[in-house]
């Protein structure tokens, strides 16, 4: 009887773990992961050309996890590419401002402020392999008395949100906010 018991458990083990569906990372590698939907019926153009400005502005609710918003966007990313649209059809821009612009500082004026490494840089650096640019807003970095040595190497900052913003829309991009 512990036989039978044993062999229908292990059949139900196996059974669960094949239906699981698993997180995967087409792109941005360990950020933004993807679910994987083996039943899709729509896709997207693969032969299009997707352009796409994200803004993202939330303050940072704990200072030593990854932003939730940051790995958010970068699941945009992924799922484009999961989707079957080739990285060179995409062209996303990150615009940050007010209460995110923490997520784009050097890790050293980060553990200043925040007693912690900023545990966005990984993503930061793992954005540029891709080719996402991250703009900061000059306008966020004066109010919180930040100077270009004190934000992360990879971030580019713009006079403000709203020229970055509509420069890029003008260019075709799309707008996503966060």
């Amino acid at each position: 009887m512990k036989r039978y018991l044993f062999t229908l458990i292990f059949i139900c083990a196996i059974a669960s773990l094949s239906n699981a569906q698993g997180i995967v990372y087409p792109a941005i590698q360990g950020y933004g992961g993807v679910n994987e939907v083996p039943f899709e019926t729509l896709k997207p153009d693969p032969n299009q050309k997707y352009k796409f400005v994200v803004e993202l502005s939330n303050s940072i609710s704990d200072k030593k996890e990854l932003a939730g918003y940051l790995d958010y966007a970068a699941k945009m990313y992924n799922v484009h590419i999961y989707g079957g649209i080739p990285k060179e059809n995409i062209d996303m821009v990150f615009v940050v401002f007010a209460g995110s612009t923490p997520i784009t500082m050097s890790n050293e004026e980060y553990k200043k402020r925040f007693e912690v490494d900023n545990p966005n840089s990984g993503l930061l650096d793992e954005l540029e392999r891709v080719g996402i640019r991250v703009i900061v807003c000059g306008q966020s970095m004066m109010k919180q008395n930040l100077v270009p040595e004190m934000i992360h190497p990879t971030v580019e900052m713009a006079v403000s949100r709203f020229t970055a913003t509509t420069d890029l829309m003008n260019k075709g991009y799309l707008l996503f906010a966060l």
